[in-house]
């Protein structure tokens, strides 16, 4: 069955002039003869109706030509006030032709969408002037203006009005004043006014000003001598200020936030935002802390088509505590020298882009001191870098070379727990070649791009020269410390040929990789750094089947597939000793789900482990049929070794042994938002789970979710490699993480965090927070205590009030809760008002 709506426009409005004719008309109208009812005779038939613009035929009702329906109100184009109509309606009229009107009778004048209401309107065409008596009413946009009389001069826009009251639909603002004076058609200037964002039935806070501007153009507020009362309690002074009246970017002071830390005492910050440009803003951070002093910050953000980035920092000119000035500062930006970015920040071909990720503190002890958040605390390492890359065209179009130069600066918040510092990078250069980086169109218009398909072939060189003086910090040496500094080339190059189908696909890969090392020693008769060059042969393979799982559907309500995806990847490289390579950049890569199907066990370009390896693995799907949504999976796999790794990370391992542990996993999402993520990795020849991951949440409504995670790690004895001396068996994590967020009433919700390390028998962390949220204002408050090192644990406690109308910023409770319970959600999220909400 069709359905048809009508076509949203513009009606056929009645037109009342000021002229005897009209009054005229509408006298004899009264004695017209009554006439019976009937439609309208149809439109004459076009003689090609269907090249008109607007018109449709519809066949079932006789070639009748209609407009055609639209679905959606469309906003017409803005028209100046000096070519708009005037439109005038009410329940009587009288007057004199072009000396007076009068409008008798729920009055009203319409002109480009500004209306004048009252039970009678005067208007004096000689004058300009509507005079407007009872209930008047003044409509521009999203602001109305309402009082007992007014004055409108209806050309000039100009006009006031006694003891208006005014309401502004785009931030549900409202308020009264004693005088209100119309200055054009977007400007409006009150005296002796109020201004809240509260219902007049909950008038919890608001604003008294001498004088009051609302520029409704610019969607701006300017006030004088402004007082902030809440629950009618004087609370600040502001000789001047400054408001957004809609959800648009302005300057303004936000919302403060005020608490206690046990490392800072009284703690008060002050943020100030300014709206620099459309693509250009700065936040002012002022901060007080009364056992530190007056620390200021700032970050400015810029946007433009070919760069972004922001540039932010802190200074303590004199802490009173470390009697030393403290600082913080952080640039981070992206730039496209030439050729351009496609959406999404992605290098179009050939360009040539370059990025910058600076960061800098004072001290070790600065994230520890200053930070308001949980993750900040642990901050023991900041990056340094800037970089550059650049795709090449032509015949070269398969190309990319980048270069980058990396610094670091390694923090030691805890004596008792040295914290290893990486090799500066100084500098590193890389050339890669791919013959799928450029695809092949098959289309004039470039629209449609063809499959690659075929060989994939790959190479690339890189030079890096390490650098780190091992003299400035002995206790905080890498792991390589043997080599003050060593440049390093790395050739690597492969080939595979990927067989892809809907149901298999099959991918034999051959590479290489050499590494050459000219290394610096830093004692007579060290080693002399050592090579290696080394193939290796992989082959991926996997089967990917599914079923109709009828049996589901009851459970589910809906259709539901199964499906079975066995995988089996081999792998070998041959076995060559790297004792005596040095370790620059690498690192164990662990062994979980990621790790198991991967050619080499180490992260880096220092280390290519000798394998002889085969991993099974197989993994079944639960899957909607109609949306494809995972509802649940369940992963086994298994690596078995023909021949023992014998390559370590620090040296070669002494009795190495060929077996391989278990590993599993499995996640559900449930109807009604339930999660659960289980891994384990489990070790037969111990008969013990080495690794254990539980995660679940609950999420039923926003507003309302359960978190909870438990970890176990425990180590096998390890024997001594290189440096590295043996290690006992031992449990090294056995921890447990609760959280989530709940309402107890309409108006109050509750939310926190438990942290609790089974092994040292401490809470490493606890967060409880609250959030009251009204009409049109929400309270926050959040306390946390943290271990932030081994020996210092940190207390503190952040309040903010943010009222509806203005806006927040910074390290506040907000930032606290999204970062330690998952799910969280702000109750204070206004509805942005409809474009249509208010009209009339």
């Amino acid at each position: 069955m069709s359905h048809y709506r009508r076509r949203a426009g513009l009606c056929a409005p009645l037109i009342l002039a000021v002229s005897l004719r009209i009054m005229l008309g509408a006298v004899l109208s009264q004695f017209a003869f009554n006439a019976a009812a009937q439609a309208p005779p149809p439109l004459p038939a076009l003689s090609d109706p269907n090249k008109a613009e607007n018109t449709v035929l519809i066949p079932d009702r006789g070639q009748v030509t209609i407009l055609k329906l639209d679905d959606q109100l469309r906003v017409g184009k803005p028209i100046g006030d000096g070519d708009a109509l005037t439109f005038t309606s009410s329940d009587a009229i009288d007057g004199v032709v072009d000396r007076e009107m009068n409008l008798k009778g729920r009055a009203q004048i319409r002109r480009n969408g500004a209306v004048m209401k009252a039970d009678e309107i005067k208007y004096d065409p000689d004058s300009d002037i509507a005079r407007l008596v009872g209930n008047a009413q003044l409509l521009k946009g999203n602001v109305v203006f309402t009082g007992p009389t007014a004055e409108f001069k209806v050309d000039a826009r100009e006009g006031k009005m006694d003891h208006p009251s005014y309401e502004l639909r785009d931030n549900r603002a409202s308020g009264v004043a004693q005088k209100l004076t119309i200055e054009s058609s977007d400007i409006f200037v009150f005296d002796k006014a109020t201004y809240t964002t509260c219902t007049p039935q909950n008038l919890d806070w608001y604003f008294t000003a001498n004088t009051l501007e609302i520029d409704n153009e610019q969607k701006e507020m300017v006030g004088t001598n402004g007082v902030m009362r809440f629950f009618d309690v004087p609370i600040a002074y502001v000789p001047y200020f400054s408001l957004p009246t809609s959800s648009q970017r302005r300057s303004g002071i936000l919302s403060p936030i005020a608490g206690y830390n046990s490392n800072n005492g009284i703690d008060v910050t002050q943020p100030y935002y300014l709206n620099i440009a459309p693509n250009r803003d700065l936040l002012l951070v002022p901060r007080v802390m009364g056992q530190r002093g007056v620390q200021l910050g700032a970050k400015y953000q810029f946007l433009d088509p070919l760069y972004a980035g922001a540039l932010g920092g802190d200074y303590l000119p004199y802490d009173r505590k470390t009697g030393t000035n403290r600082w913080r500062y952080d640039w981070q930006q992206r730039q496209s020298f030439t050729g351009g970015l496609a959406p999404g920040g992605i290098p179009l071909p050939g360009a040539w882009t370059g990025y910058a990720n600076v960061a800098r503190v004072s001290d070790s002890q600065y994230p520890t001191d200053f930070s308001q958040s949980i993750a900040g605390a642990v901050t023991s390492q900041f990056r340094q870098e800037i970089g550059t890359t650049k795709n090449l065209t032509d015949s070269l179009g398969n190309w990319n070379i980048s270069a980058k130069a990396t610094t670091f600066q390694t923090l030691q918040p805890d004596p008792t727990n040295i914290v290893q510092s990486p090799y500066n990078v100084l500098p590193n250069i890389n050339a890669s070649y791919s013959n799928r980086l450029t695809p092949t169109v098959t289309d004039a218009s470039g629209k449609y791009l063809e499959q690659a398909s075929g060989p994939v072939t790959t190479f690339s060189t890189d030079l890096t020269r390490f650098a780190y003086n091992v003299n400035g910090n002995p206790s905080a040496a890498p792991a390589g410390y043997l080599y003050s500094q060593a440049d390093r080339t790395v050739l690597k190059g492969a080939i595979s040929l990927p067989q892809v189908t809907p149901g298999y696909y099959l991918t034999p890969k051959l590479s290489f990789q050499a590494n050459n090392y000219n290394a610096t020693s830093l004692t007579v008769g060290a080693p002399v750094a050592q090579g290696f060059l080394l193939p290796t042969l992989s082959v991926d393979s996997g089967l990917a089947l599914e079923r109709e799982a009828a049996e589901l559907k009851g459970f589910f309500g809906r259709d539901m597939l199964l499906t079975m995806e066995p995988r089996a990847f081999y792998v070998y490289t041959p076995y060559q000793s790297q004792a005596n390579t040095p370790l620059f950049d690498t690192a164990d890569g662990g062994f979980g789900m990621s790790q198991i199907f991967s050619e080499n066990n180490f992260i880096g370009n220092d280390r290519i482990a000798d394998n002889n390896k085969l991993t099974g693995g197989i993994t079944s799907r639960m899957i909607e049929a109609g949306s494809g949504a995972e509802r649940a999976s369940v992963t086994l796999a298994q690596r078995q070794q023909f021949t023992a790794q014998r390559v370590g990370l620090n040296g070669n391992i002494t009795n190495p042994t060929t077996y391989s542990d278990t590993l599993g996993s499995g996640t559900v999402r449930l109807l009604g938002n339930f999660s659960a993520d289980v891994f384990g990795d489990y070790n037969t020849q111990l008969n013990r789970f080495v690794q254990t991951t539980v995660g679940g949440s609950w999420r039923p409504t926003p507003g309302r979710s359960l978190n909870f995670g438990y970890r176990n790690v425990w180590s096998p004895p390890t024997q001594a490699l290189g440096p590295t001396p043996a290690t006992l068996a031992q449990t090294t994590t056995d921890q447990y993480n609760v959280s989530g967020q709940w309402p107890l009433t309409r108006e109050v919700s509750v939310l926190g965090r438990w942290g609790y390390d089974a092994l040292t028998t401490k809470t490493l962390n606890t967060l409880m927070a609250l959030e009251w949220t009204r009409d049109c204002w929400t309270l926050r408050g959040a306390y946390s205590q943290y271990l932030t090192t081994s020996q210092i644990t940190t207390t503190q406690v952040l309040f903010q009030i943010e009222f509806r109308g203005f806006g927040s910023a910074g390290s506040n409770p907000v930032d606290i809760m999204k970062l330690n319970v998952p799910g969280y959600m702000p109750t204070s999220k206004p509805i942005p008002p409809s474009t249509f909400e208010n009209y009339q």
